[in-house]
């Protein structure tokens, strides 16, 4: 899966009127749609274009966004005169002189960052080291980033299934020959008494599960419950809800199908499917009515659900995607309630 561009070079494809607004219009990139100053561009401009959750760094072709002059600029998703918008766009102009192409990254070249929420001390742990590089990270391109995906999936009449997104905190362990490990999102963990993460592999006997198998796996899930961002689907307890099974020796996912028989074997909770979508038979949506559909969703307590992970039923290479066939829908109430 190809790094996330958050600062890349796009173009405007489409520009709407705002209700009761002189100076802002909603422009369109990608998939994604945000406001902009109505004097800024026109259709077929490029912009520099930053996705939600970049945060911007301290410098003069932002100070006029920033209300406090020494505070980098997180973007969230907001509302302006009722209009959704998600990322930022601004002027090629921003950018140091030279040739720049659609699609090219300049995260980097103007030292934009990703924001990562402070992790509790539980949560945190001690690290043994960076993320294992024979395992791949748990993050999902959304589909408002790579729109086209849509179109891959239509030519190749694939049947995608959507799994619930659970709230939680990234959960992965993984047993390569007689190194057994767990990981957060972006750390070896190593073993210690109150770590969240050891506690639930120790209460799933997770090193046994994955010694028994005759393969070398990782599993990755998603852990949730009381003390993980504020346990918004209400759980009692601290759970695991898994959403990968990766084979290490071959470097290759397994089937959700293969997930849920891991699951069952062994007695672990598995993501559940909440929709499905049959390109075989000529079934066709657009990136709008998908996230129409994640936004409409809400977890058992009541609660906006943060959205659904789409994959190819069969695992499937996507040329769009450079990688795996998977992305994320996520949910604009949520986005909007959590102030995300």
């Amino acid at each position: 899966m190809s790094e996330r561009k958050l600062a890349s070079i796009q173009t405007i494809t489409e520009i709407l009127p705002i209700d009761g607004a002189d100076k802002i219009v909603c422009v369109k990139i990608l998939g994604w749609q945000c406001v902009a100053l109505k004097t800024e561009f026109s259709i077929n401009d490029k912009c520099v274009f930053f996705e939600i959750d970049s945060v911007l760094p301290i410098a003069s072709w932002n100070d006029h966004l920033r209300k406090d002059p020494i505070k980098p600029l997180r973007i969230k998703t907001i509302r302006l005169r009722g209009v959704l918008s998600q990322g930022l766009a601004l002027p090629i102009s921003i950018l140091p002189q030279g040739e720049y192409e659609v699609g090219q990254d300049v995260t980097s070249l103007i030292n934009v960052e990703k924001y990562e929420a402070v992790v509790p001390a539980h949560l945190s742990g001690i690290s043994k080291g960076n993320f294992p590089a024979f395992l791949h990270k748990t993050d999902e391109t959304r589909l408002q980033s790579e729109p086209r995906v849509l179109d891959e999936a239509i030519s190749k009449g694939l049947v995608l299934v959507g799994t619930l997104k659970m709230d939680g905190t990234s959960f992965t362990a993984y047993r390569r020959d007689a190194d057994f490990g767990v990981c957060s999102r972006n750390l070896n963990l190593k073993q210690t008494e109150d770590n969240a993460h050891w506690k639930m592999a120790r209460k799933l006997k997770l090193e046994e599960i994955l010694r028994s198998e005759p393969s070398n796996l990782s599993i990755q899930g998603e852990m949730v419950g009381p003390g993980i961002q504020g346990n918004r689907m209400g759980f009692k307890e601290v759970d695991l809800y898994l959403f990968n099974l990766y084979d290490i020796d071959t470097g290759k996912y397994l089937g959700y199908n293969e997930l849920v028989k891991f699951g069952k074997k062994h007695n672990i909770k598995v993501v559940p499917i909440i929709a499905r979508k049959d390109f075989g038979f000529g079934e066709t949506t657009t990136v709008s009515k998908m996230l129409e559909v994640a936004s409409a969703l809400n977890y058992d307590n009541g609660t906006p659900a943060e959205g659904i992970v789409w994959r190819s039923a069969c695992e499937t290479h996507s040329d769009v995607l450079k990688g795996r066939m998977s992305f994320k829908t996520i949910s604009s109430r949520f986005l909007l309630k959590y102030n995300e």
